[in-house]
Parts: C-alpha cells; structure tokens; sequence
C-alpha cells in the first residue's frame, strides 16, 4: 500500500518535499512550477514497486512522462498544472515487486503559489512568513517559504508572494476550496 506521498522540488542542489496526505484535506505546493507548471510527486509504498501508470483525472495539468520507479518509491513528473486549484492523480495498474497489483488510487494535490502557510489562501500572512524568512538558510522547515524555488529566500520570494496576495483556492465542497471575498 501507498505510505506517504510528497511534492518534491530541488531547491538548487537538495529536494526538499512538501506533504501531500493520503486522506482528508489536500496538502497545499506553495512553489512555483516554472513557466510550464512542472511538478514533482513522490508515492512511497511499503513494498518496492516496478510498475503502474498515473493519469490526471480531474484539474489541468497532465503526465509528463511514464512514471520511474525506484525501490518503494514511484516519481510521477507533472506538467501543465495551473495555479489556484486541487487536482486529482489517479495511480493505477500499480504492481510490487511480488506481482501484486494494488489497489488503484487517487491522490489529491492543491497547487497554490504563495500560500506558504497552506490555509488556502495568499495573504498578509503569508508575505509576513516569507520576509521573516528571508536571509535565512534554507531548512525543511522554511523550505515552503523559497516559493522560486532557488534555494535561497530573499525579496524576490516575498515580491513572488506579495504578487499572489487574494488569490485562492476556488470550487464546491471541502474547506481548501474556497473564495477569499470578504476576508
């Protein structure tokens, strides 16, 4: 079965993850995807895995390449996924190295540039969060706060979020995806 599930960027020369959870809300990817929307996720599994497809099933944003599988993990490289909304990932036909095929599933993943504190939502506190990070090394911790993904946080960060401020994530249904009117 899957174990954990990240969005992973390098940061100039170490990856550095953000959560992506298995169940309830989705986890929220703060930084940037580049020009072509390009991202990263990282299913873990209990057992090595040699096979499986992935596939967009709702969201834009699409499969880049077949998946690479290594060990437990299987890298599905993203493309084309647009800012301020959640899409889903099927993984499926995924089989271990024991022949077993699992069980297919979906993954849900937010992609919101700016929100380094993943409430949903691009605001003040999210441009606090990164000025009180700039300058600093970058850590697991703070890692949310390089949203150019450059390994380094500093004014172009800040201005990066400070860009993003009202934007949100929109739609029906659960609690990440709401309008920002009114706050």
């Amino acid at each position: 079965t899957a174990t954990q599930v990240v969005s992973s960027k390098m940061h100039g020369a170490h990856a550095y993850n953000v959560d992506l959870p298995l169940s309830g809300s989705p986890g929220i990817e703060c930084r940037s995807g580049g020009a072509n929307g390009d991202h990263t996720l990282v299913a873990n599994f209990t057992n090595d895995v040699v096979s499986g497809d992935a596939t967009v099933t709702s969201g834009a944003g699409s499969v880049a390449s077949a998946p690479v599988f290594s060990g437990k993990t299987m890298t599905i490289n993203l493309t084309g996924v647009a800012n301020a909304q959640t899409i889903t990932i099927r993984l499926s036909s995924v089989t271990d190295r024991y022949d077993q095929k699992l069980p297919d599933l979906n993954l849900s993943a937010a992609f919101l540039l700016g929100d380094t504190n993943a409430n949903g939502g691009v605001n003040s506190s999210d441009v606090s969060e990164t000025q009180a990070e700039s300058g600093h090394v970058l850590t697991n911790a703070n890692c949310r706060t390089d949203v150019t993904v450059n390994g380094e946080i500093n004014s172009t960060d800040v201005s990066t979020v400070q860009a993003q401020s009202g934007t949100g994530l929109h739609g029906k249904g659960d609690k990440l995806n709401r309008p920002l009117r009114g706050r």
